[in-house]
């Protein structure tokens, strides 16, 4: 959010310099950033008033000007539709370098000089208008800066307010914090509208069908108004916050939203069409059409303010076409109402909008300021556009909002804190907030309605504590607490897959726990998913009950931005009923599909199938320090039956995988293969092994032997290393498969398996026997166990 330094100085009465203020507020929580003035674009730039107006000699839409700057008359060219005599306008003299893209010179035009450029606004960089000149109030003063004039000498605070903060919504809001930061009381003060003889109840009544949706809704009556252009300092602050100028009436309803924080709308009157207005719920299919000219299908998401017979506005969002504010206007029914923050969210995302109102009503508007909003409005019209005040709010106040009371305790305070804070202070401080305090050993504290982010005591502590200074609070020099953080294997455990995995090129995603009902279904048929109350939509209306619907998901998203070769894991909670109360079980899931290794250097790629998941599986395993992954064929909901395994480390079942359904892959729009796996963590804890102590490098040549098989064909490779290591004991240091044969001259149904066999001591030089004695037992034994033969 964007506001003029210069307004938060006159509201809160701070002396600070603009570094000062961003620096005070950056360290009590809200962030701001300087924009600073540009004035190298404004030399040679003054106010000038135009005394003299005829029609070029030689070009039918131009005009020859005479500008007085004070000091010198100048002749000057202007094709403005604008362009009057008498007008105070803004002068480039030649040498003006405008925006630091335009430099001004002398030059002829048809054959008559111009000296000079009459300007417009966004040729000073001041808003994108090009409709025309730039054309000041009468009293701007001849000759000077337009630089100082227009104050555009103004840095602008660029804020970072925080969800939690709607009351900084606002150059009021903003305000009260600098006074509070600089110790100074604040009490705006507005007067209140003067009032005609005419009543507001003789113009409009006001029905809410929906009273959690709109708890209240006000609107004033002004009426014999004019419409026209906004002065310039109204103009001027709007367009420092980022705002487009209208006219008065608009600009008056933007203006005190950007105050005070709470959103109004102004309807035509003699355009709305009767005299009521009914809050209720769009019906299904109900047409409406925005001001900016595009027709909606509503639904009853939407909340919508009608005129009894048709709708008017979308509540919070947008106003209609139909009754807008016109150049034709006179009488403006003038909406202030507070809307439910959720209602307003789920309204703009089904219209597709975003405005400023709606985006302070989804933060939590002040349901207590409504009528303070209306009246400041209602002065300003009267004010500016000559308007008169109906006597009397129409106010439906249907479902009343509160302050909270909550209860302080000083110690509390200086506890959590760490600094030894007066209650004096605390007090001080508290009602700076705004906020009533009743003194005591415990401080009785009133919060206003628009903190709803104060609901506890240990948010009274934050409030004390952000405005007393972080960085006044004394260092400790003393350490009361441990000298080391504790940790749990529990968590340490999930940091450990996260190195590991992302060590092997797998990047690492997280979803969101929501899940679609029916696509979760078909992933785990077996389970009723624990449905969310009010879901945003059908994408998020249960919890999922498996990472692999997480996965699947974030791969059928890179699949269609044409990123097809993935890797990629999550480690995150799962959510299943139990016998009396849901319970969270963690899982890290893993993803293979495409060629994730890329493209090997010698042209040759390689796509992903059950035996790179199975290696991801053993690394993941080996480096967490447990029994080496082994996987099981053995159906399982979600994944091929013919590929489909129960994964195991020992005699320990830590998860399941295998490659994914087809069927359940093109759910999530992909067409490609995936291999993924699921293990839940406190299995894994469970079959941890201790750490591997270091062993010394060998001092001792290792000696090589190869091994090949003939076994039967349900005899799996893993079985058979089992038992070479098993039977080799402590000499065989290393044994893995480098072949696997199945055809002639191999029997049917039988297989040839090969082995790379490592035979090392620790203690001595093997001899060629030694090996021999060992490797024939082997040879003995795989014989007795598998009938396995050698292979001639």
């Amino acid at each position: 959010m964007r506001l003029p330094y210069s307004w938060l100085k006159e509201l809160s009465g701070i002396d600070w310099s603009p570094e000062e203020t961003a620096r005070r507020l950056t360290a009590s929580g809200t962030a701001c950033v300087l924009e600073m003035p540009r004035p190298e674009h404004f030399r040679q730039v003054v106010i000038g008033q135009i005394i003299k107006l005829e029609r070029h000699p030689n070009a039918d839409r131009l005009v020859v000007t005479e500008v007085n700057t004070g000091d010198a008359v100048h002749s000057v060219i202007c094709g403005a539709p604008n362009c009057a005599n008498g007008q105070k306008v803004v002068l480039a003299l030649p040498g003006a370098n405008l925006k630091g893209e335009l430099t001004v010179k002398p030059v002829t035009m048809r054959g008559v000089k111009s000296a000079g450029m009459i300007c417009a606004e966004d040729e000073l960089g001041i808003s994108a208008d090009h409709s025309g000149i730039m054309v000041l109030d009468p009293e701007a003063p001849v000759g000077v800066s337009a630089f100082e004039y227009l104050g555009l000498n103004d840095p602008v605070c660029n804020l970072e307010i925080t969800p939690n903060r709607p009351d900084c919504l606002s150059a009021l809001g903003v305000a009260r914090e600098l006074a509070v930061l600089a110790g100074r009381p604040f009490a705006p003060a507005f007067e209140p509208p003067g009032e005609s003889a005419d009543k507001v109840s003789d113009y409009i009544t006001i029905t809410i069908a929906d009273t959690q949706a709109c708890p209240r809704y006000a609107a004033r009556i002004i009426t014999n108004l004019k419409v026209g252009q906004s002065p310039w300092w109204i103009r001027r602050r709007l367009l420092a916050c980022g705002l487009r100028p209208i006219n008065n009436l608009v600009d008056i309803t933007n203006y005190v939203m950007l105050e005070t924080g709470q959103p109004l709308h102004g309807f035509d009157y003699d355009r709305f069409g009767t005299k009521e207005v009914v809050v209720r719920r769009a019906r299904d299919g109900e047409p409406f059409t925005t001001l900016d000219g595009k027709e909606h299908r509503l639904d009853p998401t939407v909340l919508l303010i009608t005129n009894g017979k048709a709708g008017v506005a979308a509540a919070g969002v947008m106003g209609g076409l139909e009754s807008e504010v016109a150049d034709t206007t006179t009488t403006v029914l003038l909406e202030s109402a507070y809307f439910d923050p959720g209602v307003i969210r789920k309204s703009a995302r089904k219209l597709g909008l975003s405005s400023e109102s709606s985006y302070r009503f989804e933060r939590g508007a002040d349901p207590n300021g409504v009528v303070r909003a209306a009246d400041r409005a209602a002065v300003l019209m009267t004010q500016l556009a000559g308007g008169k005040v109906a006597a009397g709010v129409a106010d439906n106040y249907a479902r009343r909002i509160s302050p909270v009371t909550i209860s302080l305790r000083p110690a509390q305070v200086r506890r959590i804190s760490g600094a030894d804070i007066a209650v004096p202070f605390m007090e001080k401080t508290l009602r700076g907030l705004g906020m009533e305090v009743a003194s005591g050993e415990t401080l009785s504290v009133t919060v206003p309605t628009y903190r709803p982010d104060v609901t506890r005591e240990i948010d009274l502590v934050e409030e004390v504590t952000r405005i007393y200074g972080l960085d006044s609070i004394p260092v400790s020099r003393r350490n009361s607490g441990p000298l080391y953080t504790p940790t749990h294997r529990h968590h340490t455990i999930k940091d450990d897959i996260r190195n590991i995995l992302t060590g092997m090129g797998f990047e690492e995603t997280m979803g969101t726990g929501m899940a679609h009902a029916d696509r979760q279904l078909r992933i785990d048929p077996g389970l009723d998913p624990i449905r969310i109350t009010n879901g945003l939509s059908d994408e998020y209306g249960v919890m999922r009950t498996r990472l692999l619907y997480s996965l699947l998901l974030s791969g059928g998203n890179n699949i269609r931005h044409r990123n097809v070769d993935l890797a990629i894991f999550e480690v995150g909670k799962v959510y299943l009923r139990g016998d009396k109360e849901p319970f969270e079980p963690e899982y890290v899931g893993v993803l293979l599909t495409g060629k994730p290794d890329g493209v090997y250097w010698k042209g040759k790629s390689f796509a992903s199938d059950l035996f790179e998941l199975k290696g991801v599986l053993a690394a993941l395993t080996e480096g967490l320090s447990l029994e080496p992954a082994s996987l099981h064929l053995e159906p399982a909901p979600g994944y091929d039956p013919a590929q489909s395994v129960v994964i195991r480390c020992g005699e320990k079942v830590v998860g399941r995988g295998g490659r994914v359904d087809r069927r359940i892959a093109r759910l999530f729009d992909i067409k490609q293969d995936c291999y993924a796996a699921e293990l839940e963590l406190t299995a894994l804890l469970a079959a941890e092994k201790p750490r591997k102590p270091f062993v010394p490098l060998p001092k001792f040549p290792a000696s090589a032997r190869d091994l090949a098989v003939i076994v039967d064909n349900p005899v799996t490779a893993d079985e058979v290393l089992t038992e070479i290591k098993t039977v080799g004991g402590e000499l065989v240091e290393s044994a893995s498969l480098f072949d696997l044969f199945t055809g002639e001259p191999v029997p049917a149904g039988k297989k040839s398996l090969a082995f790379s066999i490592s035979y090392r001591s620790a203690e001595k030089t093997l001899e060629d026997e030694e090996v021999d004695r060992v490797h024939g037992r082997i040879v003995e034994y795989l014989g007795r166990k598998f009938k396995a033969r050698l292979r001639e």
